[in-house]
């Protein structure tokens, strides 16, 4: 392993037992592996046959999430709008519910980040304070001042998981308003219904999260550096030979890989849900060039999308915490790593805001089509109030300020404003500025913590004044 560019401590060779214990965990997470693969099919529902009561289970389950408005119709195909959800199904989640780990009336969050933390921090903990490596002067990085460990497992895993009820209700909502408002045609409704069913389709693929567990538990530490957040030291993954510990096998093996398959299994969810919203454009919307969102009634979209953000919440503090040890440990400037930083908030939000754009060449047709309508009804009005009230004003008694001509073109030139305002770009403010907050919190507790006090206070207050 190569010197690093501080100082590191004298190490003694671990004692017999210690490498044993290493080789111990090392086959004993690699047969928890192998049984893992040889028996998921088994328990995630076989690939092929689908579970007999899967219906029965997952309308239970269904129940702990706020429901979205019914369907205005009661056929088959109009339940899945009534039922969709991005987070309710798959094998996964289906373990989790055989495993009393989501049960009625509620979600069980805390449940599950708990169970979740046990199989991945916890042991890590345990496996370091055996070792005499979570704190102390034996390595450079003890596991209690990692702070990609923190990032990763007290920080990102939980939001991963809390993503769930911050975002899955939205969708619901949106998928609920476009069955039942209609801004769908009946026409269309059939394409609709049927979207919905192939979305739900692939969310519930064993295939799917079988290729995800597959990429997530592949063992990517074998790529030096790209699992640590502090290599170039003795850290307490790594014993003084520079082969892992007891507690580096652990992550490397059970611990980095979930983390990984919950991120993942976002990645998934969120292509679906792209991919849901590309047929939805697709489709023949009824929008309405009037409708004060300026968005010709899909606000609620963009309402729901910023919900997203979460997600690169999560993944910020993944990013803040390999900062983190860069800064704290190898001497890396803050301003070495601003460039990266905006980068990833700006590439949180083109993945949020991108799929968005979809809609734009039928807003910029609504919007064309409503001037074009609303300007030869204008000219009308305009033409017979013009006609009546200037050309030949002694011919109509009244006083023009209490006559209904006057207010109604009023009111009609105010109609005319809000189609001249409609964005075809279905993007506003509100939107960027939560998904940018969301993505740069992490980097933003990164910055005050790699800034003296002195020049904090002193940034600050030049920005308040």
């Amino acid at each position: 392993m190569g010197e690093s560019s501080t100082k590191v401590a004298v190490f003694q060779q671990p004692a017999s037992g210690a490498e044993w214990s290493s080789v111990n965990v090392w086959h004993t997470a690699s047969l928890i592996q192998r049984i893992a693969f040889a028996v998921l099919p088994e328990v995630l529902g076989d690939i092929v046959p689908a579970y007999a009561d899967h219906t029965a289970e997952r309308g239970s389950i269904a129940r702990s999430f706020p429901m979205a408005a019914a369907s205005h119709s009661t056929s088959p195909s109009a339940s899945t709008a009534g039922t969709f959800s991005l987070v309710i199904g798959g094998p996964f989640y289906r373990t989790l519910v055989r495993m009393r780990l989501v049960e009625d009336p509620g979600p069980n969050i805390a449940r599950r980040i708990v169970a979740l933390l046990t199989v991945t921090w916890a042991p890590l903990v345990l496996l370091a304070l055996m070792q005499g490596v979570a704190f102390g002067g034996k390595v450079n990085i003890p596991l209690f001042y990692d702070f990609s460990i923190y990032g990763r497992f007290l920080v990102g895993l939980p939001l991963l998981i809390v993503a769930e009820i911050v975002i899955d209700p939205w969708i619901r909502r949106v998928v609920a308003t476009f069955d039942a408002t209609g801004i769908i045609g009946e026409a269309d409704l059939p394409v609709f219904h049927a979207a919905l069913a192939r979305i739900a389709r692939l969310r519930d693929s064993s295939i799917a999260e079988l290729i995800i567990a597959g990429f997530a538990f592949c063992p990517f530490f074998l790529l030096e550096g790209y699992d640590w957040g502090s290599t170039g030291a003795f850290a307490w993954h790594t014993s003084p030979s520079g082969r892992l510990s007891v507690a580096g096998w652990w992550f490397a093996l059970v611990a980095a890989p979930v983390l990984r398959f919950l991120i993942f299994r976002w990645f998934w969810r969120y292509a679906l849900w792209t991919a849901l919203l590309r047929s939805i454009a697709r489709l023949r919307l009824d929008l309405v060039p009037t409708h004060p969102d300026r968005l010709g009634g899909l606000g609620f979209v963009v309402f729901a999308q910023k919900h997203f953000g979460i997600l690169f919440g999560a993944a910020g503090s993944l990013v803040a915490g390999y900062y983190a040890n860069a800064i704290a440990y190898f001497g890396t400037p803050l301003a070495a790593v601003k460039a990266s930083m905006a980068a990833f908030v700006i590439f949180a939000l083109v993945v949020v805001l991108a799929p968005l754009t979809m809609f734009s060449p039928k807003l910029a047709e609504t919007r064309r089509n409503g001037w074009l309508r609303y300007s030869r009804v204008g000219r009308h009005l305009a033409g017979s109030f013009e006609s009546k009230w200037i050309d030949e004003p002694s011919l109509h008694e009244g006083d023009l300020l209490e006559a209904r001509d006057s207010s109604s073109l009023a009111n009609y030139g105010k109609s005319f404003d809000v189609i001249q305002e409609m964005r075809i770009v279905p993007i506003n403010k509100q939107l960027v500025i939560q998904v940018a907050a969301e993505a740069a919190a992490p980097l933003a507790a990164l910055w005050i913590f790699a800034t003296p006090m002195d020049q904090l206070i002193a940034k600050l207050l030049k920005m308040l004044l």
